[in-house]
């Protein structure tokens, strides 16, 4: 038994129900997939069916990127923080992905690659990678099933998100219109907060309206208009 099938072997010793951890070899091909990803992900057998990104449908958009993020962690042997968004059934997820090398001790080569995925409940630090991230997409044509809680637009969805981000109306419009490629005002802006998004979440000022959507959770909901996954890397 070499020092990868050791060390995936002590995982399924320590492994979390709720962890969400897979691991590759040198071929990058999935040598392990924990539990929750198991399950998360649909995956019901052991078989080869799924022994690539490409298998995995809420990564498959990402698979070349996973790929090349692997081979950096085994030749550089050093740890890797990204962020990245799942299509889970139709909405999108954002995840703090952390890439580990798997060292052989003995012979101080890297085997594999650990990759933990971990929800981001919240924004906080992450907010200027998803700016510099989010001006530089376009509008995709990639149609997502309705995933909101409250029945928004497309174009409140993106102004809610942003808002929840940069706060001031006027910063709002400014990365809507490089997003969308479109030339809004302010004004319109403004009319869309005050009289369609106040009136849906049943508020009367911005502070409320934030304050309600980042505890129903829309701070951690990718918009539809930029729904072609990524992965930004942090570390």
């Amino acid at each position: 038994m070499n020092f990868l099938e050791r060390y995936i072997n002590a995982l399924d010793l320590v492994m979390l129900p709720e962890q969400k951890v897979l691991v590759v070899g040198l071929g990058l091909h999935f040598c392990y997939l924990s539990p929750a990803i198991k399950s998360e992900y649909g995956v019901i057998t052991e078989s080869n069916q799924y022994n690539s990104y490409t298998d995995l449908p809420p990564l498959q958009q990402l698979a070349i990127s996973c790929h090349a993020e692997d081979e950096l962690c085994l030749h550089s042997k050093k740890p890797q923080q990204y962020i990245t968004s799942q299509n889970h059934n139709g909405a999108m997820r954002l995840f703090l992905k952390y890439k580990t090398p798997v060292i052989d001790h003995l012979t101080e080569e890297c085997v594999g690659v650990r990759t933990d995925f971990m929800p981001i409940l919240s924004l906080g630090r992450f907010k200027p990678y998803l700016d510099k991230h989010m001006v530089q997409q376009v509008q995709s044509k990639l149609k997502l099933e309705k995933h909101e809680v409250v029945d928004l637009t497309k174009t409140e969805e993106l102004v809610l998100f942003l808002l929840i981000m940069y706060l001031k109306p006027k910063t709002v419009t400014l990365h809507l219109n490089k997003i969308t490629g479109k030339d809004v005002a302010t004004s319109t802006i403004r009319n869309i907060i005050h009289q369609q998004l106040f009136k849906k979440f049943n508020v009367n000022s911005p502070e409320a309206l934030i304050d309600k959507a980042l505890f129903m959770g829309y701070d951690a909901i990718f918009p539809r208009v930029i729904a072609e996954q990524f992965s930004l890397r942090i570390m």
